[in-house]
């Protein structure tokens, strides 16, 4: 069997796999009372040495996955990418979630943009979960979907306390680039499950962070209410308390 050393994995995947928080599996008797269905999708074989399952709870009135769990058998990588799976589907409907692939899943654990959280050689299990969710995606298409999607909030914000240090004394263009890495690490990966974007135009008075949407954010509703709302809360907590972001009119 391969090993793969756990210096090689982020310290997100790493901490996934330690305390795994979506572990288990849910019954018919989860959605009483609930309006909802129970999904499951698997991939792999027991045998072969890789296998996951995954069970959903979805709303049978908008297609929202309003929660996850794995079942999972193999290497350490394929729990943590399990973990992430599950993470990253509850709140979303699931055609979104058919369309969360292995490049997010492995952003999502990076502890740095340019870093990634997986080493190579575990590309195939990343695949088993994308294969996975899609199995569990493709047995709700009889599901309605809402009409407009609002963009799913990522997992509760660490806060730094007092904001990013050194933030307030850095030069305008660090400034600028800090926030854009945040932005890019924590935003765009949900905005893009929506063929949205986000760019970072302006840092005004050392307060205001000035954006512009694009792509299908530029006519969603929610470009001025839940996503702006969650951006703010994601800049604000990652770099500092006091910033403000302003989208582009």
């Amino acid at each position: 069997m391969i090993s793969y050393p756990w210096t090689r994995y982020s310290k997100k995947l790493a901490s996934r796999i330690d305390t795994p928080r979506w572990a288990g599996s849910f019954t018919e008797k989860d959605t009483e009372g609930r309006d909802c269905r129970l999904v499951i999708g698997e991939e792999g074989e027991v045998a072969s040495g890789n296998f996951v399952r995954f069970y959903w709870l979805v709303d049978e009135r908008e297609g929202l996955v309003l929660d996850a769990k794995h079942q999972t058998f193999g290497q350490s990588a394929l729990i943590g990418a399990a973990e992430a799976a599950c993470e990253l589907c509850c709140g979303k409907n699931y055609d979104q979630a058919s369309r969360l692939g292995a490049d997010l899943i492995d952003k999502h654990l990076r502890d740095r943009p340019s870093d990634p959280a997986f080493p190579v050689e575990v590309s195939s299990h990343l695949n088993l979960v994308v294969d996975a969710i899609d199995a569990a995606a493709s047995k709700c298409r009889d599901l309605p979907l809402p009409t407009t999607y609002v963009t799913p909030l990522a997992p509760e914000l660490d806060v730094l306390e007092g904001g990013y240090p050194g933030f307030m004394e850095m030069p305008k263009a660090k400034k600028m680039s800090l926030i854009r890495q945040v932005i890019a690490s924590e935003v765009q990966p949900y905005i893009e499950l929506d063929a949205g974007g986000i760019s970072v135009l302006d840092l005004v008075d050392d307060k205001e962070v000035l954006i512009a949407y694009e792509g299908s954010c530029t006519t969603c509703a929610s470009s001025t209410g839940t996503t702006l709302s969650y951006i703010q809360q994601v800049v604000q907590a990652r770099v500092h308390p006091d910033l403000v972001v302003v989208p582009q009119i």
